[in-house]
């Protein structure tokens, strides 16, 4: 899971590869070419960073859940 801070309510949520992936590919056109777990986190910082949320961790910690 990742840790991703709610920039609207100040919480931080426990958020999977494929909750991250719907946020980052959401709301595109059709021409869009969707990010995937190979690259989510270019697409991340594009899209979502700093706008709605923040990404607190930066790397996969599920065995540590």
């Amino acid at each position: 899971m990742y840790k991703v801070k709610n920039l609207e309510t100040n919480q931080i949520e426990n958020w999977s590869i494929e909750q991250i992936l719907y946020e980052i590919n959401r709301d595109h056109s059709p021409e869009f070419t969707e990010y995937n777990e190979k690259d989510w986190e270019e697409g991340w910082k594009e899209w979502c960073e700093g706008q709605y949320y923040s990404l607190i961790t930066t790397k996969n910690n599920e065995n540590n859940n």
